[in-house]
């Protein structure tokens, strides 16, 4: 009983607080107890975001970053200490936990009209602690079948924005509840449907690439509808490369909106 009780301090001590001003108020900046920010930094930038160990992702947006060392004289916390004490947090936010490893984890927090995709990676033994968030403005107008079902009513296509390795048609684990809700729209709410599934890029790159890219992330999506169960003869695909923007190419938040997969009814 006198351990739990000590465990049940230890780990008081780790609660963690947001700060009041700059980067520090940034309710994922937190910090753990006998930790101090040694370092910070906000700017737009480009990340390559741990989904798993091997699930690599491009993200680009407002970029936070902050360094914590532990300034107290007692032991500190070990890596997998820091990450669950910080994981728990972010359940308390309603975040979305991607992956946990031996030093570094990554997950995900929405609000009304931003994504934030973050990662804490611990040092020497938790000796000190990074976090780095990716904060992006929310530019999918349907998540749930329901929503995607209504866009397709009212426009006749729906732009979604699946996440792929760089330079890839490999669907990223982060695509998973996007594909899973396309198939539902498919099964339970519109059975009879078909779709054209139609990729974009950028115009980073040669035309010719960008144009196979395009098709094959667009051949992806189908696959993996496929593969929940809906007939390949209702899906047609496409890739359109860099023919169809939707936004400029001459900032990065522009060339993120043009990254996607349009999804549009044949019938």
């Amino acid at each position: 009983m006198q351990k739990k009780n000590l465990l049940s301090i230890y780990f008081l001590l780790l609660t963690l607080s947001a700060f009041s001003q700059g980067v520090e108020s940034n309710p994922m900046i937190l910090k753990l107890g006998g930790y101090e920010m040694v370092y910070s930094e906000e700017k737009p930038d480009e990340i390559e975001f741990p989904m798993s160990d091997v699930d690599i992702i491009p993200l680009s947006g407002d970029k936070t970053f902050a360094t914590f060392k532990y300034q107290s004289n007692s032991k500190h916390p070990n890596n997998q200490q820091i990450l669950q004490t910080y994981f728990d947090k972010v359940r308390s936010l309603r975040g979305k936990p991607l992956y946990k490893g031996d030093n570094f984890g990554s997950f995900q927090i929405k609000s009304n009209s931003k994504k934030f995709w973050c990662v804490i990676e611990t040092h020497q033994g938790g000796e000190s602690y990074t976090v780095t968030i990716i904060g992006q403005d929310k530019i999918q107008e349907a998540e749930t079948a329901q929503e995607m079902l209504e866009l397709l009513k009212s426009k006749g296509t729906i732009d979604l924005y699946f996440q792929f390795s760089t330079g890839s048609a490999t669907l990223s684990k982060a695509s998973q509840q996007t594909v899973d809700e396309l198939a539902k729209l498919l099964k339970r709410y519109a059975p009879k449907l078909r779709l054209s599934i139609e990729g974009h890029t950028d115009n980073v790159g040669s035309v010719s690439a960008n144009k196979k890219l395009s098709l094959n992330r667009a051949i992806s999506v189908k696959k993996q509808l496929v593969r929940q169960g809906i007939d390949p003869s209702r899906l047609e695909t496409v890739g359109w490369g860099s023919e169809r923007p939707i936004d400029t190419n001459d900032t990065e938040k522009g060339r993120t909106k043009n990254r996607r997969v349009s999804i549009k009814a044949l019938n």
